[in-house]
């Protein structure tokens, strides 16, 4: 089993449980007590988990960012189905913002058969994929900070974003309020996708079931401004009475 997979199984089992202990994790995972201890090291180290007396609990995990390989692992099957309905929408010779949701990379395999594209991203994980492809793809430049090696962000990213025109900004984040606001964890992302959505003719917004009715700390704007909402939940089709504007599939 893989490290990311090791892992994602052990915060699906405390998202599940109130706390735990490594024994149990060990056990219920299939894992050596010595691999397990060290996958919680590493998810305290990130802030994740809190480890007292033998016992492990989660974080709040809507204040938090989960690892990128973690997030390529969770909900996997349903942005999978997320991705293939978005590409849908997209035309030959479309230009495209990405950000550097694990979604978006769902999205971007997607489109490998089609002509004409050009993407525009700060998403390390896309540039690597798409070099190895046809598409005509715009790396953004910027800065690698700690909290996620796999964005670049900061000023230089921001500069590219508005200095180019695109059919779509095509995008994730962390969390769907209630009420139709979108918010996501990490505020230097926040800002580089903000100029991402200012410079596009149309954004669509990429939404699994486990972000619907959750909340984190950096507002990044309503369904009031977004074109098209793609989600596997049937739940999601509740905003539509709220934002008749927007097309939700």
């Amino acid at each position: 089993m893989l490290k990311s997979e090791r892992q994602e199984m052990i915060l699906q089992l405390l998202r599940e449980n109130k706390y735990i202990t490594t024994q149990e994790l060990a056990k219920k995972i299939f894992a050596s007590y010595s691999s397990i201890r060290r996958d919680l090291e590493e998810l305290e180290n990130s802030g994740v988990i809190n480890r007292s007396y033998g016992r492990v609990e989660l974080v709040n995990s809507d204040s938090f960012l989960v690892s990128y390989p973690i997030r390529m692992n969770k909900n996997s099957s349903q942005k999978h189905i997320i991705a293939k309905k978005a590409a849908a929408l997209i035309k030959d010779g479309d230009t495209i913002f990405v950000d550097p949701s694990s979604s978006c990379t769902f999205f971007v395999k997607e489109l490998l058969h089609m002509k004409g594209i050009t993407l525009i991203t700060n998403n390390v994980e896309v540039l690597s994929l798409m070099s190895q492809s046809n598409i005509n793809l715009i790396c953004s430049g910027g800065l690698q900070t700690a909290p996620n090696r796999y964005a670049l962000v900061g000023p230089i990213a921001e500069t590219t974003f508005g200095n180019i025109h695109a059919d779509w900004a095509v995008f994730s984040a962390r969390s769907l309020t209630e009420d139709g606001q979108i918010y996501d964890v990490n505020y230097n992302e926040t800002a580089v996708r903000k100029v991402m959505l200012e410079n596009a003719a149309q954004k669509l917004f990429l939404c699994d079931s486990s972000k619907l009715r959750t909340n984190s700390t950096y507002y990044q704007c309503s369904l009031a401004d977004i074109d098209y909402m793609v989600c596997d939940s049937k739940e999601a089709k509740r905003y539509q009475q709220m934002y008749p504007d927007l097309k939700i599939m």
